[in-house]
């Protein structure tokens, strides 16, 4: 007798998914948070989704699917947000959210600062080789 397993569509090996009946804001659909395209572009579209922490954050991938933007739009507003001074930071293994804390906060400049100065060291490099 064989025996089904439910499984959400976003797992790239469906026979190893197991539905675990719990719920995330990530799961959470977009109807919830219809909004205008112009809503979209004022100060602080995104981090009204964000929560303090880095334990909390949501990948690129739940922003798109909770605000219906595309990946390019999602950060583009970021980007808008971040320079209107609100402080929505990100790493690799959380996704983006708001500070919890003045040391995460430090942490994340300093990240966003060293990848700065490796794209700086790239283009002098380029800038020097010879064509």
């Amino acid at each position: 007798m064989s025996e089904q397993r439910k499984t959400r569509s976003s797992v790239a090996a469906p026979e190893r998914a197991e539905e675990t009946g719990s719920a995330s804001r990530a799961d959470t659909t977009s109807q919830n948070y219809c909004t205008s395209d112009q809503d979209r572009t004022q100060a602080g579209y995104i981090s009204q989704f964000l929560l303090a922490g880095a334990g909390q954050g949501l990948h690129l991938r739940d922003l798109v699917r909770i605000t219906q933007l595309s990946e390019r739009e999602v950060r583009k507003q970021i980007h808008i947000e971040r320079r209107r001074h609100i402080p929505i930071l990100s790493n690799n293994l959380d996704g983006y959210y708001l500070p919890s804390s003045k040391e995460e906060k430090d942490r994340c400049v300093d990240s966003l600062r060293r990848r700065a100065a490796e794209i700086l060291e790239a283009a002098d490099a380029i800038e020097k080789a010879e064509v």
